[in-house]
């Protein structure tokens, strides 16, 4: 009877360490799709407050330079491409005679989650 004899200095891995190192590799995957989500999410959010940034300072200028209707509305949405986001404004007296303060908010999604950018400004009473 022959016995077979395996030699002990052969090389590659075995069992185990494959499964120890696909173990490795299957959580640092699974951790960069969430770390990749979370980045996805905050562009998105960035994107949102850049637009938002804008369209404030497009309706700010409009207000500060008395253009039809701009200054009497207190609040309304932007037309498309930007009919996702909406505007209110407010007008509150200074202690300054002559100056008035003008808060402008852009609000797009869920204002209860900080959705939406404020800008304010100054301007003499018309």
């Amino acid at each position: 009877m022959r016995y077979l004899k395996f030699k002990t200095n052969e090389y590659g891995f075995t069992l185990l360490e494959v499964m120890v190192a696909l173990t490795i590799v299957g959580i640092a995957v699974v951790s960069m799709i969430g770390v990749m989500q979370r980045n996805i999410l905050a562009n998105d959010n960035l994107h949102q407050m850049t637009r938002a940034t804008f369209l404030a300072k497009q309706k700010m200028a409009e207000i500060e330079n008395r253009i039809e209707g701009a200054f009497d509305q207190q609040e309304g949405e932007f037309l498309p491409p930007h009919q996702d986001f909406s505007w209110r404004s407010r007008v509150t007296p200074t202690p300054i005679t002559g100056v008035e303060q003008i808060d402008l908010s852009v609000i797009w999604g869920d204002e209860s989650k900080q959705e939406l950018v404020t800008l304010t400004s100054f301007i003499q009473n018309r």
